[in-house]
């Protein structure tokens, strides 16, 4: 059985409660028409497209996702470091943040932390119709597990991490993704972050035009 935690509820049109549920050992997630509704963080578990709370039976699981039906793309610049596009199918991690880092005596893959931790988390929360804010406090937390799982300090882990996104923010962007998701972007308010982005993305289809003539 695959255990999973669950992040949200919402009812459905016919007013059936759905529930989404992330794994965060091998990210993953499961949407769960439940027969009743459970509280936000409780463990369920798993097996066969069957879900099960304490051993019982609470639903039919009617969507599955897993990370490896995702593509991890490092080959653009990214203003956040990660970010994902608007169908949701590639996964961004900035090119130029680094994709190791050494916390205490440990060394971090930034690609398995970030990008297929807290990136993909984030964007099943958005498009099960949370807010940026919300859907990225909630992958911050899956990240956090994550973290945790490895033996690593967390406040370590961030303030190691935070030094990095610092810098990656005022790096100018050199080639952002033109299907990036700006919704992070559009719902911060971050009017400069917006601009540069633009550019950025206007400077590429202004490449890919001189290309093929």
């Amino acid at each position: 059985m695959m255990k999973y935690r669950i992040l949200s509820q919402k009812k459905s049109e016919n007013g059936q409660v759905v529930a989404l549920a992330i794994n965060y050992i091998s990210p993953s997630m499961v949407k769960i028409l439940l027969n009743k509704k459970l509280k936000i963080n409780c463990i369920v578990h798993v097996d066969n497209e069957i879900a099960y709370f304490k051993k019982k039976y609470i639903g039919k699981v009617i969507e599955i996702k897993t990370v490896e039906d995702l593509v991890i793309n490092t080959d653009y610049s990214i203003k956040y470091t990660g970010g994902y596009s608007v169908d949701g199918k590639r996964i961004f991690l900035d090119k130029n943040f680094p994709k190791l880092v050494l916390v205490n005596t440990k060394i971090i893959d930034t690609v398995e932390s970030i990008a297929k931790h807290h990136e993909v988390t984030e964007k099943w929360l958005v498009d099960f119709g949370h807010s940026y804010a919300y859907s990225h406090k909630l992958a911050t937390s899956i990240e956090k597990e994550f973290i945790k799982l490895l033996g690593v300090n967390w406040k370590n882990y961030d303030r190691e991490v935070g030094k990095h996104l610092h810098e990656n923010y005022n790096r100018k962007l050199e080639n952002t993704p033109l299907d990036l998701d700006l919704l992070p972007y559009i719902e911060s308010k971050d009017s400069k972050a917006l601009k540069e982005i633009k550019e950025s993305m206007n400077t590429a289809i202004l490449n890919i035009a001189q290309y093929s003539e």
